[in-house]
């Protein structure tokens, strides 16, 4: 009754999950959640909000898949 709609991403720990939620805002301009904010205790995962419209999490998503894409590749 308290929970929201979220997704859990689990992604490569190669870096805290705040940095890079914080990278994903300055570069992607996508707003996502550290697992921290939601008791995780290890490093590697990502909460996205699934309260928004289709169109704008499809969006979201897409440009932090690509985000990430381009970064690991670097």
């Amino acid at each position: 009754m308290e929970g929201g709609w979220n997704a859990v991403l689990r992604v490569p720990a190669v870096e805290s999950d705040e940095d890079l939620a914080i990278r994903l805002v300055r570069h992607a301009q996508v707003s996502v959640h550290p697992g921290h904010f939601y008791d995780f205790t290890g490093e590697g995962y990502l909460v996205l909000s699934l309260i928004t419209e289709p169109e704008v999490f499809r969006e979201g998503v897409m440009r932090m898949l690509d985000y990430m894409g381009k970064s690991i590749t670097r």
